[in-house]
């Protein structure tokens, strides 16, 4: 399931506006070993996506800041995303 996140150089941030109703949200209290998928198209024509696999380690945070801030139902609620280690395919000015 799409969602949104930020990145502020050492954690990866998940969150939301019906955060802690989610089914993300419940198997990160269930199971913290978590593997996220961001993925870009670099273009359409001709198709080029680019996409990165992380996995790490997750946990519930309360967090101002970010994207959330931008939207109408802002939301403290996180999911903050410790990472161990990742697989990259296409991304080359992303570092972690």
């Amino acid at each position: 399931m799409p969602v949104g996140f930020d990145f502020n150089g050492n954690y990866f941030y998940v969150g939301g506006m019906n955060l802690l109703k989610s089914t993300k949200y419940k198997n990160v209290l269930r199971n913290n070993m978590v593997a996220i998928v961001i993925d870009d198209l670099k273009t359409i024509d001709p198709w080029d996506p680019r996409v990165m696999k992380m996995y790490g380690i997750a946990g519930i945070v309360t967090r101002q800041g970010g994207y959330t801030d931008r939207i109408d139902h802002p939301n403290p609620g996180h999911i903050e995303l410790v990472l161990k280690r990742n697989g990259v395919g296409g991304l080359t000015n992303m570092s972690l």
